[in-house]
């Protein structure tokens, strides 16, 4: 670790810093109670890690049990019905003509989020596979607390797969980042088709901040596109409010032109503010206005349990 981090991060720990939202005439929408303490990427003993069971089973169904809970989990496979019946895994009815065990990630670290009531959440993501890398079926949603260092399990969800709500496979959270400065840092990643080429891209949330922790106030946030077809890397402010905690991508269907948009959710001391971005004319646009989409007499956020904005009801997108 460097010095100058060494050192920034002795001086955050000991005194919080707190951020406010100063932009003159916008409000953040959901109040939230302001956060306390920083946070870190907590990483997970091997012992501590969950495991699962996945088993096809007939009807194009594969029942997922895991080692935590004990509960039992039926995923559809009909999204790759049509592998499955190249390969001969099932035939035409679905019947299962061979025994098929799937495979999961093992998880090894924890990522803090802002929950809606302003405590901070510990969440592990892992893909669930059925017989390859690329047959992605459900994924894994784990919430844990961590006091004194020590991660303790509370909930766990398993649910259909969704190939562009996992983070990037080539950066990791929190990592430095070479941008204007030396305390930029990678605060957040998706892996998504967002430009409508066919070839997915990493998606990277990058911001400013004063140390390693995550738990404590980034500025200048900006969008990065690292285009998966060309190799080319496009960078994007997310507007004039570029502040916040812990802020958030989410990949979703904001407008009707069939490509994937990016969603921002930022948590401040005051509010949750969003930013929705687009790929327009081969690079990212504001696809609604930063103030118009945080007027909530214009648009509603629907936001996860984990606080992360999903959804975006009546959107417009922006005129250019």
């Amino acid at each position: 670790m460097n010095a100058w981090r060494r050192s920034m991060r002795t001086a955050v720990w000991g005194a919080v810093i707190t951020a406010a939202c100063t932009w003159a005439g916008i409000t953040p929408v959901s109040a939230q109670q302001p956060m306390q303490k920083p946070a870190t990427v907590e990483r997970i003993l091997p012992e501590q890690t969950i495991l699962f069971s996945i088993q096809f089973m007939d009807g194009f169904r594969a029942k997922v049990t895991d080692n935590k809970t004990r509960k039992t989990t039926w995923i559809h496979l009909e999204p790759n019905k049509e592998e499955y019946l190249r390969r001969g895994i099932y035939d035409a009815e679905g019947k299962l003509k061979r025994q098929i065990n799937g495979y999961a990630e093992t998880l090894v670290e924890l990522i803090p989020y802002a929950a809606p009531d302003g405590s901070i959440r510990y969440v592990g993501r892992q893909r669930l596979w059925g017989i390859d890398g690329d047959d992605l079926i459900a994924q894994a949603t784990s919430i844990w607390t961590v006091n004194e260092q020590k991660a303790q399990f509370q909930h766990l969800a398993v649910t259909q797969g969704d190939p562009d709500d996992m983070p990037s496979p080539d950066v990791w959270i929190n990592e430095g980042f070479s941008m204007d400065k030396d305390i930029s840092f990678v605060l957040d990643t998706k892996y998504a088709d967002v430009t409508g080429d066919g070839v997915k891209d990493n998606i990277l949330l990058i911001g400013h901040k004063p140390g390693e922790q995550l738990g404590i106030p980034a500025e200048n946030l900006r969008i990065v596109v690292r285009e998966g077809k060309w190799k080319q890397q496009t960078h994007f402010p997310v507007g004039v409010m570029d502040e916040g905690f812990l802020p958030k991508l989410s990949i979703r269907h904001i407008n009707q032109d069939g490509v994937k948009d990016i969603l921002v959710t930022i948590p401040t001391d005051s509010g949750r503010v969003y930013s929705a971005i687009s790929w327009k004319d081969n690079r990212p646009v504001a696809l609604i206005d930063q103030a118009e989409l945080n007027n909530i007499g214009q648009y509603r956020v629907s936001v996860d349990a984990q606080g992360v904005g999903t959804a975006v009801q009546a959107a417009i997108p922006a005129q250019n």
